[in-house]
């Protein structure tokens, strides 16, 4: 069985988590084009919003899940809620958001889930309470890899871009590639669309699967979208392929994670990136590709 299929629900109370905590850094983060400031960073031991003011205060939440716990930290406390099998996202969302106005935050958020199908609100959610803690690390397994191929691609490229984060909306790790020229989403009405998709750009991601996916899968998308099919060739790993449904570049994982490399997910993403550019007609690229002066650091495995 697959990864996802094993762990569904596992992966579904996560992904409702870090929409918990991921609308705290949406409603006090300044903002950023394409929501680039809701991304939570992938850490050592999990999911944190990085550093955030609210008032006068500044906090941090981490969904830390080598220790079982969400915490909250300001400059002078901490609160540490547990991760437990059996407790709900109504629970967590009373325990996150109640006792933080103990530690001088006034946190409000609004309280429907987002980009996924599940609409209940945190508070009333009594369904998705499952939590298993080699599940939950073999999750944060996967994004640290993922996180460590997309910034090992993206961080020589000298192009403006967003770094690898989780976008909790959709529960997967992605980075950008942006080319500043600007294009409107065509609906205007969209309010998620319209702020993510307004200038030329290529996202470069991964997710664990769903139902349409058995596997963990990076994939590649182009902005404006894609409206044909576009060709794999010999500079793609065996395995990739185009999806004009999707109007996505694919790539499905299907070795166990102590087997996979990440050489083969950046040379994807690489023949992914310059198809998507040449499709998209970019100009003047070859400076985005100017090696580093540097000494380079130790060989990655």
């Amino acid at each position: 069985m697959s990864f996802y299929k094993e762990n569904k629900n596992e992966i579904m109370t996560m992904h409702l988590l870090s929409q918990i905590v991921g609308k705290i850094k949406l409603e006090y983060a300044a903002q950023e084009p394409q929501w680039a400031h809701v991304m939570l960073d992938i850490t050592s031991r999990g999911f944190s919003t990085g550093l955030i003011k609210l008032d006068d205060s500044y906090f941090e939440i981490q969904i830390n899940l080598m220790d079982n716990a969400i915490e909250i930290k300001t400059e002078q406390d901490m609160k540490s809620i547990d991760l437990e099998d059996g407790k709900t996202i109504s629970q967590y969302y009373k325990e996150i958001v109640e006792p933080s106005k103990d530690l001088g935050l006034a946190i409000s958020i609004q309280t429907n889930p987002q980009e996924m199908e599940w609409k209940t609100p945190f508070e009333e959610d009594n369904q998705h309470h499952h939590y298993k803690e080699d599940t939950a690390r073999k999750i944060l397994q996967w994004f640290q890899f993922a996180w460590d191929a997309l910034q090992e691609f993206i961080a020589p490229i000298r192009q403006r871009k967003v770094y690898p984060g989780l976008f909790w909306g959709t529960f997967d790790v992605a980075t950008i590639v942006l080319y500043n020229q600007y294009e409107p989403f065509p609906d205007d009405s969209k309010i998620i669309e319209r702020a993510a998709f307004d200038e030329h750009m290529v996202e470069l991601g991964f997710w664990l699967g769903d139902d349409n996916f058995d596997y963990p899968t990076f994939f590649i998308l182009p902005y404006p979208f894609v409206d044909t099919d576009l060709k794999i060739d010999e500079t793609f790993p065996e395995g990739s392929y185009f999806s004009p449904k999707m109007a996505e570049y694919l790539y499905e994982i299907k070795e166990d994670l102590d087997q996979v490399q990440s050489k083969q997910a950046i040379k994807f993403m690489e023949a992914s990136l310059m198809k998507s550019m040449e499709f998209l007609k970019w100009e003047d690229t070859e400076y985005y590709f100017k090696v580093l002066k540097m000494k380079k650091n130790k060989e990655r495995k």
